[in-house]
C-alpha cells in the first residue's frame, strides 16, 4: 500500500488531485490511501503519527505556509519526498532548500502530474531493494534507504545506518561498489568510502559532513566529479 498525503487550502482542487491519484494508482495496480489537509498543521500532526510514503502540498496556503510546513516535517521526517504545486516558478530555488522531489506548477495535468508520480514511485521501489550482506552470525539483508555510508575497514566493510548504528560486514568493497551505485543514489566519494547522495548535509572539496554529522574525505580527484554527481543526483532537470 502507498500511502500519500495531500495539502492545499483549495478543497476544490484538493478534490481535484484526489481524483487524479486515484486514477494513477488504479492504472499502476497499486492500492493508495489517501490523506487530504486543508492547512500545514493538520499536516505536520498527521505525519507525525503515522508518516506517508510521499507528501503533495501547495506552497501558497495562509499560515503556515507550504514552505513553513515543508521545513517542519524535514525536522521531523527528514526523509519523506516532497513535491510542491504553487502557481508561480518563483520558490523553485526554495524549494530545493527543504530538498523537494519535485515542484509543478498550477494547473496541474494529469500527464504532466502522472509522469512525475511514476518517477517518484521508481525511485522508492529503488529504495527499498536490499543487499544481502554476510556477517559473522549469518547473512543480514541491508536496504539501501537505511544506509547513511559504508566504509572500508581492512577485510570488513562498516555500514553505518541512518539511526545511527553500525553493522560490520564480511564482504569486500568491491562488491558493495557494485551494489550501492549512483543509479541508486550512492558514491564512491574516497577509495574507502560510499555515501548515500541524499545524506550529505554539506561538502568543500576535499570533506563532506553527513545528517549525522560523520565528516568523510572527498579524494584529491573526485571534488568535480562528486559534486557533478550530487547536484545531478538531488536536483534531476525538472
Amino acid at each position: 500500500m502507498i500511502k500519500i498525503a495531500i495539502c492545499d487550502d483549495e478543497t476544490a482542487f484538493l478534490t481535484e488531485l484526489s481524483a487524479m491519484l486515484r486514477s494513477w494508482a488504479a492504472s499502476r495496480e497499486l492500492v493508495l490511501q489517501l490523506f487530504p489537509f486543508t492547512n500545514g498543521d493538520k499536516l505536520i500532526a498527521a505525519c507525525e503519527e503515522r508518516p506517508a510514503d510521499l507528501v503533495i502540498l501547495d506552497i501558497m496556503m495562509p499560515f503556515p505556509g507550504g514552505m513553513d510546513t515543508a521545513k517542519a516535517l524535514r525536522q521531523k521526517e527528514s526523509h519523506v519526498p516532497l513535491i510542491f504545486l504553487t502557481s508561480s516558478p518563483e520558490f523553485a530555488l526554495e524549494s530545493y532548500e527543504v530538498r523537494a522531489f519535485w515542484y509543478l506548477l498550477k494547473p496541474v495535468s494529469e500527464e504532466r502530474l502522472f509522469s512525475v508520480l511514476d518517477q517518484w514511485l521508481t525511485s522508492m521501489q529503488a529504495s527499498l531493494r536490499h543487499f544481502a550482506a554476510r556477517t559473522i552470525s549469518g547473512y543480514q539483508n541491508i536496504y539501501l534507504r537505511d544506509v547513511e555510508y559504508l566504509e572500508a575497514r581492512n577485510k570488513l566493510v562498516a555500514i553505518v545506518f541512518r539511526d545511527g548504528s553500525v553493522l560490520e560486514i564480511k564482504e569486500p568493497f568491491h562488491r558493495c561498489e557494485e551494489f550501492f551505485t549512483p543509479e541508486k543514489g550512492f558514491y564512491k566519494c574516497h577509495r574507502s568510502y560510499l555515501v548515500a547522495l541524499n545524506c550529505v548535509e554539506t561538502f568543500s572539496k576535499a570533506e563532506l559532513r553527513t545528517k549525522s554529522g560523520a565528516r568523510i574525505p572527498i579524494s584529491r580527484d573526485n571534488g568535480v566529479a562528486f559534486k557533478d554527481a550530487y547536484f545531478a543526483y538531488m536536483f534531476p532537470e525538472r
